[in-house]
Order: C-alpha cells, then structure tokens, then sequence
C-alpha cells in the first residue's frame, strides 16, 4: 500500500517505468553501433531520440535565435567549431529533425579496424587484458619490451631519457602509479605534455592493477606511438609483444546536440529549469569490440525523455529545457559548445540536473554540485530524507569535469549531477555494459527525488 501510495502521489506509474525500461533497452541495441560516427549510430539514436520527444504533448524544438557561431575552447580540450547539418544534410531529415538539433565539429581519432596483441605468443582479450589509448596511431609489428628505467620517473628527465634512441624500436613499461606521483601531470589531460613529446620510442605500455577502461576523451589528437594499458596480471619478465592496430584521423567529426523545450504556465516568467544527459556513447575499440552504453548513457537519456513525458502533464509555472548532449565521451565538447552558443540565456536557468549512469542499483547516489548549486542540494537533501522511499545514502563528491555538468558549472550555473553507484560499475566503459547489466531498482526513488525537487524548489 505504501508504494502504491507514492506512485499515486508522485506521478511514478508503471507507464513512465516502462517507457524509461523501453528506451534503455532500444538505445543499447546493437543497431545502434554504441551510439557512435560508425554506421551513422548516433544519428540513428538522434532520429529515435526525437521521435520520443516529439510524440509528448507540449514539447517542442528550442531553437536558435540566430547563427551559432562562437567557437568553444575549453582547457585541454579540443577546439569546437560551428558546423552545418553533416551527415543530416538529406532531404526526409530536414524538416522533422532538424529543428531540435545543434550542429558542431572537431577532428577525432577513431580505430575501426584491426586490434589485436598478443605477449611472448600468449594472445591477449581487448577490455579484460588492455585497452588502446584512444590517442594511439596505426602500428603493425613485433616489439621488444623494456621496463622504464627507475632513475627516469623524475620531471628532469622523463622526456630526455625516452628520447635518447635506446627506446626506438621497442615498447617501454611504466608503471602508472609512479607515473603520477612523480611527474604529477595537470588532472585534466594526464598524457600532455609527458607522452605526447615522445618521437623516439615504438610505443608505450601503462600498467596498474586493476585493468584501465576505454576512453575517447582525448581522442582528438595523436602521439607519435601508441600507447596501451594493461592490469597486473602482464608478465614482469615479458619479452615481446605483437601489435595489431588500425587508426584514422577525421579532420572532422560533425556532432550534434538535441535541444528540446517545454513552456512553464507562466508566460511571463524568463527563468526555467534544464535537465542534461548526453547519448553518445564510444562506439567501437577496434573492428570487433563494440560497447552498447546502456548505464552510460541510455540510462539518463531514457529518464530525461520520461521527465518530459511527466512534466508534460505537471507543468511547473517556469518553463523547461531538455538537452540530449552529443560528444561527452569526447571530453564533454558538446556541453562546452552549447555553453558557447546557448539557445536560451544560461542566468536564467534556475536548476539545471544532468543526469549520467542511474541504472545501477544499491543506495548510494553520487553527486557533484555546482558552487551556485549549493542552495539546491539542500532540497534534494530534504526530499531525500522524507520521501516515500528508503532514502539514498547521498555522496558528494568534488565537482571535476568527468561529465557534462562541468561546462555549466563553469559558466556559474547552478547545477547538480546524480549518478547511482553501485556493484555495475564493474561494466563501466566496457562491452559489457549492456541492458542485461542495468537495474531500474532505483527508478521510483530517483524519479521522486526528480520530480518532488521541481516542486519544492519552485516555491
């Protein structure tokens, strides 16, 4: 009785459950090519994406005002340029799907061919043995494995070292944590200036303990080798590897954003809420290896085209902007671009929530939160506490840029980032994110806490 009283209460009916479930489901299905450039995935997504939005009442594309011109040039990352419709440039899109999209570009690196190694014959599994730097360049061959040598782990003479020719034709171990604590490199790009100076080297290998994941986020530049990781299980005393590696520099990779927008009941009010989830996802690690991205991040694409659907039907007196982020794997470029080129004024956003990875179960919701944000934790703080659900063990952690909260928050925007954390986070950025490894356990608590915050906030 007392769950069916919360779901009365708080608009979280079996319907929004299932739709939420359907597009988790849809998003992480194998058509859509990890949600990336390779068999237009993303656009597939995007098409499906809008539909969802434009079949609820009441939402409509948030347009530009003008041209969106200004260029984003985020710390340590890529430049991001305007761009045209791409990829979208065909007749049957232009008038259904362009409307809600945002057009931007940047060069990226991307491996769709050949990916395999193998360690004195042994063959190794992508994502349980090593992953490729995202950075990394085509390389063929057999390789010599030196480990670093220990007087080299100093700022002195990391580069120097490297760079003296004993190093040219062979694969040099360096171990991760020394890396780190002795090079002490800026958090916001760990491998410049460090690696990317090295042209005398045939490659490098990067080992901690635990197995690294794959990454995209700096896949908009190359070193001249490339670079792997590996876990604790690599041989010490390895001898030789053989690398297999097929890598493509696009001078330009056109993405783009979905903006979508819900009026508030008071015409006259100028403030309004944002909820953000990006729906980009990595695609593939070689021509084989493909990660669906169900937990990241059909999750919170799916919970914000369900916000829709319910604010839709609970309109608060401020309007309500519904972004579907492009390029977050990039390193957050689409966030940054739509920072650059805003289609409503970012001072008058009154809350903004993004929402990334909220298909784990267990109690623990992780959090980062804006300076100007403070204000509103406390609310989600209080909602929490005298919900109609057990409450979540909140954690707030330090804001950092691991999601697209971070590019608001740098323009002083008052915002919030949720993830569910718990025992499938083990598949993150791996090929095991699949839907069969996410749990709506947490749906009906997040879903109030969403909800309920909308309201109480308003007043």
């Amino acid at each position: 009785m007392l769950l069916a009283a919360a779901l009365a209460l708080y608009g979280c009916t079996p319907d929004y459950k299932a739709l939420y479930g359907g597009i988790v489901e849809e998003l992480s299905q194998e058509r859509y090519q990890g949600r990336s450039v390779r068999g237009d995935g993303d656009l597939q997504a995007a098409r499906y994406l809008i539909d969802q939005l434009s079949a609820i009442e009441g939402v409509v594309p948030c347009k530009a005002a003008g041209p969106e011109e200004t260029v984003a040039r985020p710390y340590l990352k890529s430049v991001v340029e305007p761009s045209d419709a791409g990829r979208w440039n065909v007749p049957e899109d232009s008038g259904k799907y362009l409307p809600w999209l945002q057009h931007f570009q940047f060069p990226m690196n991307v491996m769709r061919g050949a990916m395999s190694l193998s360690v004195d014959g042994v063959d190794y599994a992508p994502t349980f043995d090593y992953t490729v730097k995202e950075f990394s360049p085509t390389c063929h061959g057999f390789f010599k494995v030196t480990r670093l040598d220990e007087e080299a782990y100093r700022p002195e003479g990391f580069i120097e070292h490297l760079s003296s020719g004993l190093y040219r034709d062979q694969f040099v171990l360096i171990d991760w944590e020394r890396y780190l604590e002795a090079l002490q490199p800026d958090p916001f790009d760990k491998y410049q200036p460090w690696l990317t100076q090295l042209d005398q080297v045939g490659g490098i290998i990067l080992q901690q303990e635990e197995q690294f994941p794959y990454f995209k986020a700096r896949s908009w530049y190359q070193t001249p080798y490339p670079v792997l990781f590996v876990n604790g299980s690599f041989p010490a005393d390895a001898r030789e590897i053989e690398l297999h590696l097929d890598a493509e520099m696009l001078p330009v990779r056109d993405a783009h954003n979905i903006v979508a927008w819900l009026p508030g009941t008071d015409s006259k009010s100028e403030e309004y809420y944002t909820f953000i989830a990006h729906y980009d996802h990595l695609g593939f690690m070689g021509n084989d290896f493909l990660f669906p991205g169900a937990n990241d991040n059909a999750s919170g694409a799916a919970m914000l085209v369900t916000l829709a659907k319910y604010f839709s039907k609970h309109r608060p007196r401020h309007g309500m902007q519904f972004i579907l982020l492009d390029a977050e794997e990039e390193n957050l470029l689409g966030a940054f671009f739509y920072c650059a080129n805003p289609r409503r004024p970012l001072d008058k956003i009154r809350y903004l929530i993004n929402l990334d990875m909220i298909a784990d179960e267990g109690d623990k919701l992780a959090t980062e939160v804006s300076a100007a944000g403070a204000a509103g934790l406390k609310v989600f703080h209080d909602i929490n506490e005298s919900g109609q659900f057990p409450p979540f063990d909140i954690a707030v952690q330090p804001l950092s840029d691991n999601s697209d909260h971070y590019a608001f928050a740098e323009q002083n925007v008052p915002c919030i980032y949720f993830e569910t954390d718990g025992p499938l986070i083990e598949h993150y950025h791996t090929p095991r994110d699949t839907y069969a490894h996410t749990s709506d356990a947490n749906f009906d608590r997040l879903f109030q806490l969403l909800t309920q915050f909308i309201k109480n906030h308003e007043n």
